[in-house]
């Protein structure tokens, strides 16, 4: 039980790791006019325990995507959604 919860912890924190260089990413891409990462594979990242990854993404020094709607009150909802489920998964095991 404990190797799996060590599993997921690292799962969590790489998840979010990749979903923050995804903003930073995106928003160089966007500065250079390239290929963009669309907001619904961002969004799904955040969907799969990666929001607070994308919501530092929207914070300092980044501040990719800030100012759209989704993103300013979608991200903090999958952020609680993310926790409640961690706790759920982690009283699980």
């Amino acid at each position: 039980m404990k190797l799996i919860q060590n599993i997921f912890y690292a799962y969590v924190i790489a998840i979010n790791c990749f979903a923050y260089a995804l903003m930073w990413y995106d928003k160089h891409q966007s500065k250079k006019k390239g290929r963009r990462i669309s907001e619904n594979r961002l969004f799904f990242i955040a969907f799969i325990f990666g929001a607070l990854g994308i919501y530092l993404g929207t914070k300092t020094p980044i501040y990719h995507k800030a100012a759209k709607a989704k993103f300013k009150w979608g991200i903090p909802l999958l952020i609680v959604l993310n926790v409640v489920s961690v706790y759920f998964l982690i009283k699980c095991f």
